[in-house]
């Protein structure tokens, strides 16, 4: 994604002004919406566990971006991953259908990834785009609620007991384009991050509904993962701008709300702070999946061929883990461990370098925003999602690319452009 990163440095410290000329229109409805709100929403529904529609659709994907001028992507995809394919040869591979298929499907995953920063960094009024979503995920979130005492429940709920063994039974709201709340809650980090971005830098009603509208569904999908890294987002934007936010009275009080409200969900009993107690207690099975026996398993899974490429792509499936006591099936549980798994200690080197080299090419330290984005994308990757998860490669997006440039909490609110 080289001339996609390059744009991201050159452009940077333009001004606002120029990054978004002034002869933009706001639309009543953004013209990305229809494909997001897609994405958002229906990625995996109806479709076998394991596949979603940007995968299916990765060649309409190619060929869009064939005709918008990039058209060495596949060779420079292919050369990124030429020394870990030829590396994968020489150990050998257990299965070598199941490596092509997987390097298929990491094809998919590049072509659409590449295609959603492509379509974003050239398209103007994001932060309406991400209006408009918040907007349609509280509807889905009502709709949720009304639905719940009825038979139609599944649509629109996850029962506890199908999660992950142990689970305390109790029904958490997931979307039919993800295939657990961890994902819908991972998803939905941009939009919180976004909206408390605004809140603190104005905290106008309009603002407080936006933030009260991405919230509530946060919180009925009881993603521990999706809340924790939600809050460590908002910490980090008030810290980096605590000497500007103490100095207005109204942003005490968004403050203090905000730690009101943290403070209740931690006390009070409820199945958040059911769930915090099991994770301090080291009760949790899906958090010591993730944090603990994932990366145990990762090791096992990069030492049976080579600890310095790993095991290979798709390989992990075939590795046995009966030893490490069990919840690896056929996935290493985070994208870290994923990363160690198949491409060996110099896939993660090279993970974390290229992560750390662009945080400074791109200067995330500059804004608030992006910095929360990366704090909250660089956790993420340690406790969930995997290699060829699209929604993972988003959140580092919004952490290098100046999607909303004039957001900034030390810059005076402007007029923000009416709700739908």
């Amino acid at each position: 994604m080289d001339s996609i990163a390059k744009p991201v440095a050159v452009r940077l410290d333009m001004p606002g002004s120029q990054l978004y000329p002034p002869t933009e229109v706001d639309l009543m409805i953004h013209r990305l919406l229809p494909a997001a709100a897609f994405y958002f929403f229906f990625n995996c529904a109806g479709l076998p566990l394991g596949l979603f529609y940007t995968s299916i659709f990765s060649p309409l994907l190619f060929l869009w971006l064939y005709f918008q001028g990039r058209r060495w992507l596949t060779t420079k995809f292919l050369l990124l991953l030429s020394p870990f394919i030829l590396a994968h040869m020489v150990d050998g591979v257990t299965s070598v259908p199941h490596y092509l298929r997987s390097l298929l499907l990491m094809w998919t995953v590049y072509i659409a990834v590449y295609a959603f920063c492509w379509a974003l960094i050239n398209c103007k009024n994001v932060e309406r785009l991400f209006e408009q979503l918040i907007q349609l995920n509280f509807c889905v979130a009502i709709l949720a609620l009304a639905i719940r005492p009825t038979p139609l429940w599944p649509l629109l709920w996850q029962d506890n007991a199908n999660a992950y063994e142990g689970a305390p039974p109790g029904l958490r709201m997931n979307l039919p384009s993800t295939t657990e709340p961890w994902a819908y809650g991972q998803l939905m980090l941009p939009l919180l991050i976004f909206a408390a971005c605004r809140l603190l830098r104005d905290s106008r009603l309009r603002n407080v509904a936006f933030m009260i509208m991405i919230v509530v569904p946060l919180l009925l999908c009881q993603s521990f993962g999706g809340i924790s890294l939600g809050l460590a987002g908002i910490l980090v934007l008030i810290m980096t701008n605590l000497r500007r936010l103490l100095r207005r009275p109204q942003s005490w009080i968004v403050i203090m709300l905000l730690a009101f409200v943290t403070t209740a969900l931690i006390l009070i009993p409820n199945p958040i702070s059911d769930r915090i107690s099991r994770v301090i207690s080291g009760g949790d099975d899906s958090t010591n999946l993730r944090v603990v026996i994932g990366y145990l398993g990762a090791y096992t899974a990069a030492a049976s061929k080579s600890l310095w490429w790993g095991v290979g792509l798709g390989q992990a499936k075939f590795v046995d883990y009966s030893d490490l006591g069990g919840g690896i099936i056929d996935r290493l549980p985070n994208a870290v461990a994923d990363t160690l798994g198949q491409f060996g200690v110099i896939g993660l080197v090279v993970r974390f370098v290229v992560e750390f080299c662009l945080f400074f090419k791109t200067k995330v330290y500059k804004s608030s925003f992006r910095l929360a984005m990366f704090i909250v994308a660089f956790i993420s990757q340690l406790t969930g999602s995997y290699v060829d998860d699209v929604q993972s490669y988003l959140l580092w997006l919004c952490a290098f690319y100046p999607l909303f440039p004039n957001s900034e909490l030390s810059e005076k609110p402007k007029r923000e452009c009416p709700a739908v």
